[in-house]
């Protein structure tokens, strides 16, 4: 999707549909054709920016020679919804020479000459500086704590932007905040910040804000959002959207 096709989709009240970190990991990945060709391991997601800077891919089935690890741009990926998986345009011989994810190595540090690496050999646009990096499937279940040190909360989930790989929301879940269940919340990712010590996330919220802020209900599914959900959420928030707002024309 183009810039000006999110503008539109925008305009008409729509925002690119999203999807659940602890979906996407597992998802299958097909070839062009459609084969069946490996599965999505995790997201490597950019502390600071709140992307997706990697889709770290296994494709075992595809060469042959075990469930090899390789970090692909998210802007290669399409989720195709008849197929419920991403479709990528990648051959066996780009496979066989890309950059990998090797056995036991952390991605968590930012590289910038391997951001370059990757990106330049998948002939991507190379991302901004980044900051620190962290894996999805770690970040689902660390603690959230307020601004003493107290713990909160904890992170259910992250809601991605399909198309722009960005985190539209951290699902928190703050039952022993407010004394009343475990209800969640989504908030915006810049208002989380991460500490190693305590290892979790820091949120300037109080048990007062929390009591009217949007949640989720029972069931409900936040993967096909509308714009008046959103701004809801960014504006209770007073955080600036992280999508494309297009002016309306008199």
């Amino acid at each position: 999707m183009t810039t000006i096709q999110l503008a539109s989709a925008t305009k008409r009240g729509i925002t690119p549909s999203l999807i659940a970190s602890d979906r996407v990991e597992g998802t299958a990945v097909y070839d062009a054709p459609g084969k069946r060709i490996g599965k999505l391991e995790h997201l490597v997601i950019d502390k600071s920016g709140g992307r997706v800077i990697y889709a770290v891919l296994s494709f075992g089935g595809f060469l042959g020679i075990g469930a090899n690890h390789y970090p692909i741009p998210w802007q290669m990926l399409d989720f195709d919804e008849e197929l419920g998986g991403y479709r990528v345009g990648i051959t066996e011989q780009q496979l066989k020479n890309a950059p990998k994810a090797e056995q036991g190595g952390s991605w968590e540090q930012a590289n910038r000459d391997r951001d370059e690496e990757v990106y330049g050999y998948w002939e991507q646009p190379t991302p901004d500086q980044t900051s620190s990096l962290i894996s999805s499937d770690r970040v689902e279940g660390m603690p959230v704590f307020d601004l003493h040190g107290k713990r909160i909360g904890k992170v259910e989930r992250l809601m991605i932007d399909k198309v722009t790989g960005q985190i539209a929301y951290a699902i928190l879940s703050f039952g022993g905040f407010l004394g009343i269940g475990e209800d969640q919340y989504p908030i915006p990712w810049s208002m989380l910040t991460y500490n190693e010590k305590p290892d979790g996330f820091q949120v300037d919220i109080t048990e007062e804000e929390l009591k009217n802020a949007p949640k989720i209900g029972p069931g409900e599914n936040w993967e096909q959002t509308t714009r008046t959900r959103n701004q809801d959420v960014y504006d209770y928030w007073e955080v600036t959207y992280y999508w494309i707002v297009v002016p309306d024309i008199p």
